[in-house]
């Protein structure tokens, strides 16, 4: 928010001085009132257009069933913007030419450098004025609907496209050093990797993720073929989309902190649609309750309730399918500040019972879990917790020993002798992942 206002205030600001140097030269040189008058609208636009696109940046899209697509079209603002620009260096051309005259007979040598960039800038700007001015009329320039993606009247099925997203590049202009950010739609169609330029649409590059995700996601894909017989999901959650975690980590800094915080303010908002989507989520692999957990826990002092819940949930589930390997890669991206929390203290007496499970994976998990959830007033020599590690050291699987023996001597609170393990363990340790049990 303060940086939007910065932006809004800084083009506002440039506007008003366009302004006032106008004012100035209006008796002097009225060309120059023109140009900088003009540039001073441009400034507005600017303003304008920075307020609209950080203005609904929180915003979540909702469709009804009965929703069939978005168009989106050049940006008026956009062209506007682009069509002022080109006029000033229009007249700049035209200015240029105007201090030497028509008359060639009189010109001195450099006049004709005068005269070359003068008609450069008339000629080659005109063209993109014109150019820009037929954009008007150009109409349903990106279609994103149930079916798939149209461009520029190519219609592109879901079933032939993946990866798609939104990336960001510095780019800069013929031979200048000076870079600046652009934006594009990018993904793969059949065996070619289709990029789009978006800066200049009328819809927002943060919009145009979420209809990407709402209408990608509304059909059940594995029956493209069949489009009569697609199923399309009636109780859509505005959780959906959200970014997938592999997806929501190649963002760059900005992005990802960005997205997180559109994450946490979405939860803020819609806290029982959370914990209903949360819930309703039956293969875990391909969903997105890491990127979910992940944002939440960064706020862990808020959701600490929430994510102790559904950690307990998940671990239970993990418990009756011990194969399932992505649950436990996702309880690794719940992590709260546990100090002094009775919500953790749920968690630690929910893994102690774990500790004793007959599957020696699920002991060994339960095991690990545990000490992130301990507090620190919890480790001392007389916790049953700690003292149920100690005996876990003398565990039938060496892996639940070593591990044991690694978060307790962590603790420092023992003798070697008390928690010793088999130097076999050790060994076995240097070559084999102590981690996982399969």
């Amino acid at each position: 928010m303060i940086k939007q206002n910065i932006s809004t205030f800084l083009f506002s600001l440039f506007a008003i001085i366009c302004l006032g140097i106008a004012a100035y030269f209006i008796n002097h040189q009225p060309i120059f009132t023109i140009i900088l008058a003009i540039g001073c609208l441009i400034f507005v636009l600017f303003a304008i257009s920075e307020y609209l696109y950080n203005k609904n940046k929180n915003v979540l899209i909702k469709l009804n069933s009965g929703s069939s697509g978005v168009t989106i079209n050049h940006s008026k603002l956009s062209l506007i913007r682009h069509s002022l620009g080109y006029f000033i260096l229009i007249i700049m051309g035209a200015y240029l030419i105007s201090l030497v005259g028509l008359d060639y007979r009189k010109y001195e040598r450099r006049d004709y450098l005068f005269v070359a960039i003068g008609l450069y800038l008339a000629i080659y700007y005109l063209i993109k004025f014109l150019k820009t001015l037929a954009k008007f009329s150009h109409k349903e320039i990106l279609i994103i609907n149930e079916t798939g993606i149209t461009l520029h009247s190519e219609k592109m099925m879901w079933s032939e496209i993946k990866n798609e997203k939104i990336i960001t590049t510095e780019e800069s202009s013929g031979n200048s050093q000076s870079k600046y950010v652009v934006k594009y739609l990018s993904f793969n169609y059949k065996s070619k990797t289709i990029k789009f330029k978006i800066d200049d649409l009328d819809t927002p590059d943060y919009f145009i993720i979420q209809y990407l995700k709402l209408y990608g996601n509304r059909l059940n894909k594995n029956n493209f073929g069949n489009h009569l017989n697609q199923e399309i999901k009636s109780n859509f959650s505005v959780f959906e989309n959200i970014l997938k975690f592999k997806d929501l980590f190649s963002l760059d800094e900005k992005q990802l902190s960005k997205s997180i915080q559109n994450i946490q303010l979405l939860a803020k908002n819609n806290p029982e649609e959370l914990k209903k989507y949360c819930e309703s989520i039956s293969e875990v692999e391909e969903s997105n309750l890491e990127s979910i957990y992940y944002a939440l826990s960064e706020d862990s002092e808020n959701w600490i309730d929430f994510l102790s819940d559904e950690f307990i949930r998940l671990f239970k589930i993990a418990e009756e399918n011990p194969d399932s390997d992505k649950i436990f890669d996702i309880l690794d991206e719940i992590f709260c500040d546990v100090e002094y929390s009775p919500h953790s203290k749920k968690v630690v007496d929910f893994l102690y019972h774990k500790l004793s499970h007959s599957n020696d994976k699920i002991r060994l998990k339960a095991l690990i879990f545990i000490d992130l959830w301990l507090s620190e007033k919890d480790i001392n020599r007389s916790n049953t917790v700690i003292q149920k590690m100690v005996k876990m050291t003398k565990d039938e699987n060496w892996k639940i020993r070593w591990c044991a023996h690694d978060i307790v001597s962590s603790y420092r609170l023992f003798n070697d002798d008390e928690i010793a393990i088999p130097f076999q363990d050790k060994i076995k340790a240097k070559v084999n992942n102590q981690y996982e049990i399969n």
